[in-house]
């Protein structure tokens, strides 16, 4: 009787030790309001890809927090990519404070490309996304060429 009672407890113990493990979590935050994506004031136009528009979504809300660092972490690798970034946030920091309207589109080559507006701002924000894994024909994962004017 004892044997089978250890056994018990030794079961349900392995059953949170292995599966239980989310009920120790506390932060139930959705993704979109920890990555700052929920406070966009955004429209979409155009036929995005869930990969193009999250990037965009994401490359938007680092400028809206004028996060240089942040949008170096979405840019294709590359010698001066945090400098860049550091120029887009200083050119596009105070539009993306506004509401934006982005039209998406795809390219022949697996790339992407937004273009976006932000509310009372003069000129265009043209996004070339890039495939993240050239390899992958599949593949719905962009980085930013943020050496491009922007």
């Amino acid at each position: 009787m004892r044997r089978a009672g250890r056994a018990v407890c030794a079961a349900g113990a392995l059953v949170l030790l292995l599966g239980g493990c989310d009920a120790f979590v506390t932060d139930h935050t959705p993704e979109r309001v920890r990555n700052g994506t929920n406070e966009l004031d955004l429209t979409v136009t155009g036929r995005p890809t869930p990969g193009s528009l999250a990037v965009t979504e994401h490359v938007l809300a680092r400028l809206k927090a004028r996060d240089a660092a942040g949008l170096a972490g979405f840019a294709k690798d590359g010698a001066g990519r945090e400098d860049d970034a550091r120029r887009w946030v200083a050119r596009w920091g105070d539009a993306a404070q506004r509401p934006a309207t982005a039209h998406l589109a795809t390219g022949e080559k697996g790339d992407a490309f937004a273009e976006v507006r932000f509310t009372g701002a003069r000129g265009t924000l043209s996004l070339m996304l890039l495939p993240e894994d050239e390899g992958d024909p599949y593949g719905d994962s962009f980085v930013v060429a943020l050496d491009e004017d922007g």
